[in-house]
């Protein structure tokens, strides 16, 4: 048996390969034609929390202190493409003293990308990984990256008072083999961790490893269509192994500089491995995703849903989950700004009846003064609400208001 901290390094290992795998390729492009950045940076926020426990149950509320140091680093190619490389530790202390068994940490990291990296005149990639670690499962909720355009959809289901660690990873490559046909490959693997559930809870760890072959033609600088093969293995601790199989029509349509949807819409094939007691099982169902973008200079806006099977529910369950959300960042002026956001998924357990029927809402509103430089002030809500009327996962209501002062500044390196 593999203990917590085993699993814990083997998931920072995982992530620290993922980080010089994606260095290696970015520093072996044209260094000439590449700027690099280094952002230290501090958080301190003092805030108020409804559900301090993000507990059904024992809700109890309370002040709190939060403190953030991080470190990133940014690479910007000569066609303005940035990837961000950035880490934190978060530390959160209770006020109240009903709430002080509530204090914990948040390991935080994360690789993006604003677009294809291009590796060659013909070659590019996209990458995107995360790694959170935390003991609060609302703040789980906040981090994990939903509607990711690379990443395969992922649980934003609450698991309670528990320690939680997931992490993900998918990299895209695209060749562009003439001047209009483009073909895609995409590999990606996933862990959910629980290290201190209790007995009952029904949270199994889980890994899911998948990816998908893609080719696409542009009829014109504007359309593009194509089609899409895809592939996931769910493996379960203590339950059925399950595969899913997915074919489906690629689209993409740019309706102005700034405004582009894209997509892909086909079916899905799931079958469950046998097991002792358990009969093999297996069903299809329409599946797809899309997401629209609007990228102007101060103001950017997208949208995006999915209707797949998902291994991660944290049940140990193969799930039908539903996910829709959007996400609108606006530069008022040169030091006011401000966020707003929102989440809506449904999962439902395939093939155990009301296994998993649950339901999550999650959202967040930000006003943020930049009057320096090197530091920022914000004024923050989150609201996280869930229900469940099955076997596994409970009814769960969080509020959480905090103001923040952030200081930071980026250092070129070249």
């Amino acid at each position: 048996m593999t203990s917590t901290s085993d699993r814990h390094s083997a998931a920072g290992t995982r992530f620290f390969l993922a980080f010089i795998s994606v260095l290696i390729l970015i520093v072996t492009t044209d260094a000439k034609a590449v700027n690099m950045d280094v952002v230290p940076s501090i958080r301190l926020e003092e805030g108020w929390d409804s559900n301090a426990f993000n507990s059904s149950t024992n809700e109890v509320s309370s002040f709190g202190t939060r403190l953030t140091p991080a470190l990133g680093l940014r690479f910007t190619s000569a066609d303005n493409v940035m990837v961000s490389i950035f880490g934190n530790y978060e530390i959160v202390r209770y006020h109240d003293s009903e709430a002080k068994e509530a204090d914990g940490n948040t390991w935080f990291f994360r690789i993006n990308s604003t677009g294809g990296w291009a590796l060659t005149p013909t070659l590019s990639m996209l990458p995107s990984v995360f790694y959170v670690n935390t003991t609060n499962s609302s703040r789980r909720t906040q981090l994990v990256p939903s509607g990711d355009p690379v990443l395969p959809p992922v649980s934003i289901t609450s698991y309670g008072d528990t320690n939680t660690e997931d992490f993900g990873g998918a990299v895209n490559f695209k060749y562009l083999a003439t001047e209009n046909l483009t073909l895609g490959v995409t590999g990606n693997y996933s862990e959910q961790r629980f290290s201190d559930s209790f007995a009952g809870s029904g949270l199994t760890n889980s890994t899911t490893t998948g990816g998908n072959a893609t080719v696409s033609y542009s009829f014109t600088p504007r359309t593009n269509l194509g089609i899409l093969v895809a592939g996931n293995h769910q493996t379960y601790e203590n339950a059925p192994d399950a595969d899913t199989l997915s074919g489906g029509i690629l689209f993409g349509y740019q309706f102005s500089p700034v405004f582009r949807i894209e997509g892909a819409f086909g079916m899905s094939h799931i079958r469950q491995s046998e097991a002792p007691g358990i009969p093999e099982q297996q069903t299809t169902d329409p599946s797809g995703l899309f997401r629209a973008t609007y990228t102007s200079e101060t103001f950017q806006a997208n949208v995006f849903g999915s209707a797949v099977y998902a291994g991660g529910s944290g049940y140990g369950e193969a799930t039908r989950q539903w996910t829709a959300g959007f996400g609108l960042n606006d530069q008022i002026s040169r030091e006011w700004s401000w966020n707003l956001s929102g989440t809506y998924q449904v999962s439902k357990s395939v093939f155990v009846t009301n296994a998993v029927n649950i339901n999550t809402i999650y959202g967040t509103a930000g006003l943020s003064y930049k009057p320096w430089e090197w530091g920022s002030l914000d004024l923050t809500a989150y609201i996280d609400r869930q229900t469940s009327d099955s076997q596994f996962g409970s009814d769960l209501n969080n509020f959480v208001a905090t103001l923040g002062i952030t200081i930071g500044k980026p250092y070129k390196v070249f």
